[in-house]
């Protein structure tokens, strides 16, 4: 399982919140990792991005971002 800095396991529904936008993780694979970036929670019409895992985990340590909603129960 992968975990960030503060050593939570991301998880497909979580939302982080950095101080320019928040990220919500669509799908969790094993490599790659789906997501949408919005400026404001609930945003309509954001289009999802790729990227791999230790990039989003490098990314979210390096803006200090914080856990905003956790994984979903699905």
């Amino acid at each position: 399982m992968q975990t960030t800095n503060r050593n939570r396991p991301l998880a497909k529904g979580q939302i982080w919140k950095t101080r320019v936008a928040d990220i919500e993780i669509m799908a969790l694979g094993k490599d790659y990792i789906h997501y949408r970036v919005t400026k404001q929670l609930g945003q309509k019409r954001v289009s999802a991005q790729i990227s791999g895992v230790e990039a989003m985990e490098n990314y979210l340590a390096t803006n200090a971002a914080r856990l905003a909603q956790g994984a979903s129960t699905n």
